[in-house]
């Protein structure tokens, strides 16, 4: 029996889950508002009121039309209504929604694993043959120092699987890339890339000592499924969790749309269940079986990466600054 009291506890957490949605609906709104009314302002005075252009005022114009893209992205990929889709969703398959959940719900892939401030929304849990999955939202912060000005959104999926497999990155470039171009490279060793059939373009990282259960797992029919898949997201598979990772709601767009995600998402599932892997990581099993590494970042090329961006816009800056200077002319 519940008590009044009871009753009040969970109405007051259903509260609090509206109003943390609501939050993360609103900030992506108000960044593209003041940034959309920036842009105008800004290049109107350059244009009109100002005799010489300047310069720092065109890279607020810049910037704030770089973060008002950004933002309307946000908005258009993570809208209500698909958020709404999922909770219609629910009880046809006899699955759970939730409107909001704080951290990480103990989740270890790399989105779930960097930055701070996680919160999931708009979160269904259910089950294919047996498999439990979740599809959700998850938002979160870079650091305590800087915060997205639109807001950190990605979508995921995770489908739990029948037995442990290696550490494995699959990235097909949906999360490190910008309509279809890849526009951050992966910060994983190079040394630990393996080829099991998808191609150049696709690059897919195994911890060490899982190259040979990642062959078996990446059998030429799974290759097909997940080439299939890596048209919306990157794959990720650490301990007992497969993740799916996507700059977009798996609920948004036309409803066609809508329905192939949600085919393709169960998918992926029905056909990974079936895999001969399992068999041969219960053999190991059986034994002490074989002790996995972990992925290794790629500390030096990251590093100059990061001086080589800092190059080019030092010189970038210095050539700004000496035409506006007229040493140039």
């Amino acid at each position: 029996m519940t008590d009044a009291s009871g009753y009040v506890e969970v109405a007051r957490g259903g509260d609090i889950a509206k109003e943390r949605f609501a939050a993360i609906m609103r900030f992506p709104r108000r960044a593209a508002l003041i940034s959309g009314a920036l842009v105008p302002v800004t290049a109107a005075v350059n244009l009109f009121v100002l005799k010489d252009m300047s310069w720092p005022l065109f890279g607020v114009t810049v910037i704030s039309a770089l973060i008002c893209a950004f933002a309307v992205r946000n908005i258009v990929n993570f809208r209500p209504g698909a958020i709404t889709r999922l909770e219609a969703l629910a009880p046809e398959i006899g699955g759970q929604f939730s409107l909001w959940k704080a951290g990480t719900g103990g989740y270890a892939g790399a989105l779930f694993a960097y930055g701070i401030e996680h919160q999931r929304f708009g979160v269904l849990n259910y089950a294919v043959r047996g498999m439990p999955v979740e599809i959700g939202h998850l938002s979160s912060e870079v650091s305590d120092r800087f915060k997205a000005p639109t807001g950190r959104r990605h979508a995921y999926v995770v489908i739990r699987l029948p037995e442990r497999l290696p550490h494995m990155i699959l990235s097909f470039g949906r999360v490190s890339g910008i309509a279809g171009v890849r526009v951050m490279p992966d910060g994983w060793h190079r040394s630990q890339r393996l080829d099991v059939g998808f191609g150049r373009r696709v690059r897919l990282y195994v911890a060490d000592g899982g190259e040979q259960l990642a062959r078996s797992f990446f059998s030429p029919e799974m290759v097909q499924l997940f080439r299939g898949v890596g048209r919306f997201y990157d794959v990720e598979i650490k301990d007992r969790n497969l993740y799916l990772f996507s700059g977009r709601s798996v609920a948004a767009g036309p409803a066609s749309r809508w329905h192939a995600q949600r085919a393709l998402v169960d998918g992926v599932p029905a056909q990974v269940t079936d895999s001969d892997v399992w068999e041969l990581v219960r053999r190991q099993s059986r034994g002490r079986g074989p002790a996995y590494g972990e992925l290794r970042a790629d500390t030096a090329r990251a590093i100059a990466i990061v001086f080589s961006v800092a190059a080019v816009a030092v010189v970038v800056l210095s050539f700004i600054a000496l035409k506006a200077a007229g040493l140039l002319d």
